[in-house]
């Protein structure tokens, strides 16, 4: 008797599972009509995306539908009726999310890598990357599980539609490479091969990767040969400029809302040792999220380069290794980033 009642309750159990679903409705729409289609490439280990909860409810995430490749192109035809003849495509590397204790309450927690690719001549060029490491506290959002479902939606749409404005990385890789394609593209970009920097100012991460420091502008220095900003070649204009990075005496310096900081390299890439607030100021109103994502690559140069304020630096706080990403010039923060405190 016991078995039959288990049998019949077992089904009931399966179907109360509750689910939030990632509708992808936004709009992707190509205002130029240059793009002829998109398509899927998913390229994870596991399709589980995982379980966040609302009000103690535990809710499985996933997509609106089980055939993913006709998921996205149907979205894309559906924003898309005037097409040109690119081939866009969308790599989904990593999505998890997950319930995260805290001391109150739970948080629900969002991991994803997203990429995408134009394709010419049998041939994959890179466009955009982008990487979101996010918490959602309970406190923020009445319901975690919609909000990190719509933000899964909106990150998608969003890369999408700047892809259409972006010009392709002129590095072509084949099908093959396309599992590695961080590695092929880095392994030819002159940063990673050439044995030193080029001196001058770069403007963007594009221009320090080709190593091409913008022609108009020159590291400004004082009497002493410390380096105070940027200025034009011409000594017209010496005000302060938006840049990426500064290379003097073949050192390269990453710039950040606070300091000039020297990027250094190991096995793993291009890095810079900098705490929490040099990188974050207290007082500027942009999220560590969203910072990380640009990478802060304005701002003015205000910094003093020596070893004595250097070494003072690395004694009065907490520092990790940012890594700086290989395509994008993005921070990559370590997981323990910004918990100090």
């Amino acid at each position: 008797m016991k078995k039959r009642l288990l049998f019949f309750l077992f089904p009931i159990f399966i179907s109360a599972q509750k689910y939030q679903f990632i509708e992808l409705r936004k709009s992707i729409k190509d205002k130029n009509h240059t793009a002829e289609s998109l398509t899927l490439l998913d390229r994870r280990e596991d399709k589980f995306i995982g379980i966040v909860s609302h009000r103690k409810d535990p809710y499985e995430v996933k997509f609106e539908k089980d055939d993913l490749k006709k998921l996205f192109s149907d979205w894309f035809i559906e924003y898309n009726k005037e097409r040109g003849s690119n081939q866009y495509f969308f790599m989904l590397e990593h999505l998890k999310v997950e319930d995260i204790s805290t001391e109150r309450s739970i948080k629900g927690h969002l991991e994803m890598r997203i990429a995408t690719f134009l394709k010419k001549n049998n041939q994959y060029y890179f466009l955009k990357k982008n990487r979101i490491s996010k918490d959602y506290q309970q406190k923020d959002h009445a319901y975690i599980t919609r909000a990190i479902a719509a933000s899964i939606s909106a990150e998608f749409s969003n890369i999408i539609k700047d892809s259409y404005d972006i010009k392709e990385l002129n590095i072509p890789i084949s099908e093959t490479d396309m599992e590695n394609y961080e590695k092929v593209i880095s392994e030819k970009l002159p940063i990673f091969s050439s044995e030193s920097f080029t001196d001058g100012v770069y403007k963007d991460y594009e221009s320090f990767a080709m190593q091409k420091p913008d022609k108009e502008l020159m590291v400004r220095k004082n009497k002493d040969g410390v380096i105070k900003g940027v200025k034009r070649v011409d000594d017209y204009d010496n005000l302060n400029r938006e840049v990426f990075a500064v290379v003097d005496n073949g050192l390269a310096y990453k710039k950040t809302p606070t300091s000039l900081i020297e990027i250094e390299k190991d096995n793993n890439g291009f890095f810079i040792m900098a705490s929490e607030e040099e990188l974050f100021p207290q007082n500027n109103t942009m999220t560590i999220a969203g910072a990380a994502s640009f990478g802060i690559i304005g701002g003015i140069i205000g910094a003093v380069i020596d070893v004595a304020s250097s070494k003072a630096r690395k004694q009065n706080a907490k520092y990790y290794r940012v890594g700086i990403d290989a395509l994008t010039g993005e921070y990559i923060l370590p997981e323990n980033f910004g918990r100090s405190k």
